[in-house]
């Protein structure tokens, strides 16, 4: 136990030894700040206006130095290329016949005909949306449903069908 102990603390000694060493700043706007050159300082003439005659004085104007200057412009604005038109798809036949209904049961399986003597071609689960292509009534009447995505087809006991 001891030395699992050690071996723990060495080891997250280590982690924090390294991955916490101080390399300096590395954003972009926290960049150590290279010499800027100040700009000579101008002298500006001053009117004195309560002299009776104008007496220009030289006055200095303060430069102070720059907090920040980038190399590159910091934003470049990317150029915005005219999009083709998208060409209207015609929905499938199938959308136009039959009926979209939901899966209401935690599993049901999709038979390859109306009835639990065929051999199970799937399985779907609650929530799937199917496409019912034909319909029986009556208790144990059976759908002929279509899955779009996986162009699958097969029956299914309504009853196991809401819409």
């Amino acid at each position: 136990m001891f030395k699992l102990t050690f071996f723990l603390c060495a080891g997250l000694f280590t982690a924090m030894y390294i991955g916490g060493a101080d390399r300096g700043q590395q954003r972009f706007g926290l960049i150590e700040k290279s010499p800027v050159v100040a700009a000579p300082v101008v002298e500006a003439p001053v009117i004195v206006a309560d002299m009776p005659e104008a007496t220009f004085a030289p006055a200095a104007i303060p430069v102070s130095e720059a907090a920040f200057v980038p190399d590159a412009p910091l934003m470049i604005t990317p150029a915005v290329a005219e999009a083709a038109p998208v060409p209207a798809v015609a929905e499938p036949a199938a959308f136009e016949q039959g009926l979209i209904m939901v899966v209401n049961t935690k599993s049901a399986n999709l038979r390859s005909g109306p009835g639990k003597d065929y051999a199970v071609v799937g399985r779907l689960t609650r929530g799937e949306a199917v496409l019912v292509i034909a319909q029986d009534e009556g208790r144990d009447g059976w759908s002929l449903i279509r899955i779009e995505g996986d162009g699958a087809e097969g029956y299914i006991a309504t009853r196991l069908l809401i819409e």
